[in-house]
């Protein structure tokens, strides 16, 4: 082989192990696994205590809700709605049998109906969560 093929074949490989091990590197030590996530500042509104009977039942449902929201603006517009919101949550609740909300499948689905009521009683959809305090199917 001559001179001129052997510094050209040693150029290349130089150049793909460059490459190969840059790649490796990269991967190794520059990229992180972790999602970055940003703290994003969140509200409560506590909503009280509720009672309500349960649908064509002799049961009834007592808890308090806790709603969450990245919006400030939103604390003072549930006060100015409590009476519609706490409604809206009653009649929610009513609607429902014990057996719909006595599981865990059946307190998160009774969750997202409630976020979605609140959510429309607000015209917002800055509400991230809401939370049961208290808990209680008799």
């Amino acid at each position: 082989m001559n001179v001129k093929k052997i510094v050209l074949y040693s150029v290349i490989g130089f150049i793909l192990s460059g490459i190969f091990f840059g790649t490796i590197a990269y991967f190794a030590f520059f990229r992180t696994t972790q999602e970055t996530t940003t703290n994003i500042k969140t509200y409560e509104f506590y909503m009280g205590s509720f009672s309500a009977n349960l649908s064509h039942q002799r049961s009834f449902f007592k808890g308090e809700i806790v709603i969450e929201t990245t919006d400030r603006k939103l604390l003072p517009k549930f006060d100015e709605k409590n009476a519609e919101l706490r409604d809206s949550i009653i009649e929610t609740i009513i609607a429902k049998k014990p057996e719909d909300i006595l599981s865990p499948e059946g307190q998160q689905q009774l969750r997202e109906e409630l976020l979605q009521v609140i959510g429309q009683v607000m015209a917002s959809d800055k509400i991230t969560n809401l939370y049961f305090t208290d808990y209680i199917v008799q």
